[in-house]
């Protein structure tokens, strides 16, 4: 099983529109790390290849890794950043592939899905949480995630159907990507510990080294994340032999290669085209 990370932004992706700080200036030079676009993950076997999420910057992405046509996509939630992608995708669906690309997400996502994308081919499959599934060989476990603190926390654990991670297994390897939360149910917890690799959202990471400007301030309060000490704390509790951190924003101003002087041996901060093998 190959993994490839092609988007390891946040939300606005590095540069930032209209952003001047040192971060997003160096972005512009040639094969910056600090160049990021918006997150999305391909999985490879001998088998076949999918998507994880359908990024905004798809059309990008699938130019600068020069990506076959793939049929398959995981997505985690309906955010802006991890789904919207699809818009790109719609001449291509229509009549480039042909056939419907297949999309594997919560309920949730599928209601947003058909209510804002219903003018685009697709065939939307609507997983369940814990429900494994085959995927080129790979099992597929879909794990519920707390993410928006304003739908999702007065759920009981077993009522969340609207952010997942996804839990990749196979030859006895152990792959989690962890989109977007601020907690994890106690019964996700438990399936990801002890995992080979943990993809986990780094958006609000050294929050403490944020410099006094108003868009710092302002996001410090975003109760749908993780921030700053928490994340660490968060990871090391997994036991995971390698942590990766996506989402990776310029709110620090601190380079690809600043960030990943603070993080403990084996945390790394991703960058796009980063490839990972179990």
């Amino acid at each position: 099983m190959k993994l490839k990370i092609l988007g390891s932004g946040a939300w606005e992706g590095i540069p930032v529109p209209f952003c001047k700080c040192k971060i997003c200036e160096s972005a512009k030079k040639p094969k910056s790390k600090n160049n990021r676009t918006r997150p999305q993950i391909l999985v490879e076997t001998e088998k076949g290849q999918f998507l994880i999420e359908i990024s905004p910057d798809i059309r990008i992405q699938s130019t600068k890794f020069n990506l076959p046509n793939i049929n398959y996509f995981l997505i985690s939630h309906w955010h802006f950043d991890h789904m919207y992608g699809l818009l790109e995708l719609h001449a291509w669906a229509e009549f480039v592939l042909g056939k419907k690309p297949k999309l594997f997400c919560s309920q949730k996502t599928k209601e947003w899905l058909d209510q804002g994308f219903a003018h685009i081919p697709k065939e939307v499959i609507v997983v369940k949480p814990f429900e494994k599934f085959d995927l080129f060989g790979i099992n597929v476990t879909p794990i519920p995630l707390y993410h928006m603190k304003g739908r999702d926390n007065d759920l009981k654990e077993n009522e969340l159907n609207n952010a997942f991670g996804f839990l990749l297994e196979k030859n006895g390897k152990k792959a989690v990507y962890l989109a977007d939360y601020y907690k994890l149910p106690n019964k996700s917890l438990e399936l990801v510990k002890d995992s080979d690799i943990v993809i986990a959202d780094g958006t609000y990471l050294f929050e403490e080294m944020f410099p006094n400007k108003p868009e710092q301030n302002d996001l410090k309060s975003d109760p749908d994340h993780l921030h700053g000490k928490q994340i660490l704390d968060f990871v090391s509790g997994l036991n995971a032999k390698k942590v990766i951190f996506h989402s990776i924003s310029h709110l620090t101003e601190k380079s690809h290669e600043e960030l990943q002087k603070l993080l403990p041996r084996n945390m790394f901060i991703s960058y796009d085209g980063m490839e990972l093998e179990l």
